[in-house]
């Protein structure tokens, strides 16, 4: 791998909406690509190398960013349109795209759910309001002073918009009163 090579794959990945076909072993080749100019640069001090350097690595990051941008799109339209595929992808692309599939198409089901008119909010959700041991989370809608909460243990104060971890109990009574809303 060279400079050239890099800037080639770049400015294909600017002119063409689809991901560029690189070879399997991209990544690994950039990394010791990069790490040759920094062995070089540390052995001589050689301002100039440091500065190819530098334009390597911009250049690395705008292949990088691009087709990592490509990459979600696509795992957005593979799941809206079912065709799922990862061709000109690197193994390390892959395993990103699959992931983005796998957590879009949970969403989808999550919302097919709901214009059945069941809810049922995914796992993470439930983790994330504290399982079941009685934790929920809470946006506040109005200021609220510190105070005792149902389990003894001091609360607050919090603020407009500020997102917290509540015992049930405390959450659903400071809902009723229309100063949280429970997430």
């Amino acid at each position: 791998m060279d400079f050239e090579e890099i800037r080639g794959v770049q400015r294909k990945e600017k002119s063409v909406s689809g991901i560029v076909e690189v070879s399997g072993s991209y990544y690994s080749d950039l990394a010791g690509f990069i790490k040759s100019g920094t062995d070089e640069y540390k052995r001589t001090s050689d301002s100039s190398r440091f500065r190819a350097l530098d334009n390597v690595i911009k250049l690395a990051r705008d292949v990088f960013d691009k087709r990592e941008q490509k990459i979600v799109m696509k795992a957005l339209r593979s799941v809206r349109t079912g065709d799922i595929d990862d061709g000109h992808m690197t193994p390390e692309e892959k395993v990103l795209f699959r992931s983005l599939v796998n957590s879009l198409k949970s969403h989808q089901e999550f919302f097919n759910r709901v214009v059945l008119g069941e809810y049922a909010p995914p796992e993470e959700v439930m983790l994330l309001n504290g399982g079941g041991n009685n934790i929920v989370l809470v946006r506040v809608r109005s200021k609220i002073p510190q105070f005792v909460g149902d389990d003894s243990a001091e609360y607050g104060p919090f603020e407009v918009s500020d997102v917290v971890k509540l015992p049930r109990k405390d959450a659903e009574l400071l809902s009723q009163q229309n100063l949280v809303e429970i997430m």
